[in-house]
């Protein structure tokens, strides 16, 4: 599934993207690291025009939103309802109990997910077997782990402001 290169418009998040690049989300084995300053539009991007595109596609994905705290209590109470006891889980141990039942999904999403939890490789040791794309959001400037990086091809994918009317946001997206 692609994302191709164009003119994207928000108009209810004030944001005008200006994909630069085409993105490919069939590629097995690849990893997008979505970058930019905090408003840039990076969450609206995937939940406006990635994540609809997913569905489109009959792709399924994983999600992790940016405020995982509420995330994991819908997750604990969705797993209590399908027959799972959780209620002394910890954080960690409930996740790797969701991410092993989201075995159709091919692609995960973390949006700033490294705010919770900054060292978060076992997200990849879990989920590699079925797994063929990531997203990851982060304001951090740091690159993952070097095995990461040479399984998968990393793209970093930058949001930059290019120009602001006082209402509408214009925003830059390409690869680096």
């Amino acid at each position: 599934m692609q994302i191709h290169k164009g003119k994207y418009r928000l108009e209810d998040r004030c944001l005008h993207f200006d994909l630069i690049d085409d993105l490919d989300l069939t590629n097995t084995d690849s990893c997008f690291y979505f970058r930019g300053e905090n408003g840039f539009g990076k969450t609206s991007f995937l939940e406006k025009i990635i994540m609809p595109a997913l569905g489109v596609a009959d792709v399924n994905c994983l999600y992790i939103g940016q405020d995982i705290r509420t995330q994991l209590y819908t997750l604990k109470a969705l797993l209590s309802v399908q027959g799972y006891k959780v209620s002394d889980t910890d954080e960690v141990a409930l996740l790797k109990l969701w991410v092993n039942h989201g075995r159709s999904a091919r692609v995960f999403i973390l949006d700033e997910f490294d705010k919770y939890f900054p060292d978060y490789e076992f997200i990849y040791d879990w989920s590699k077997s079925f797994i063929q794309t990531y997203i990851i959001v982060s304001h951090r400037s740091h690159l993952p782990p070097d095995e990461i990086a040479q399984k998968y091809g990393v793209s970093q994918i930058k949001f930059e402001l290019i120009d602001f009317d006082g209402r509408l946001k214009h925003i830059r997206v390409r690869k680096e």
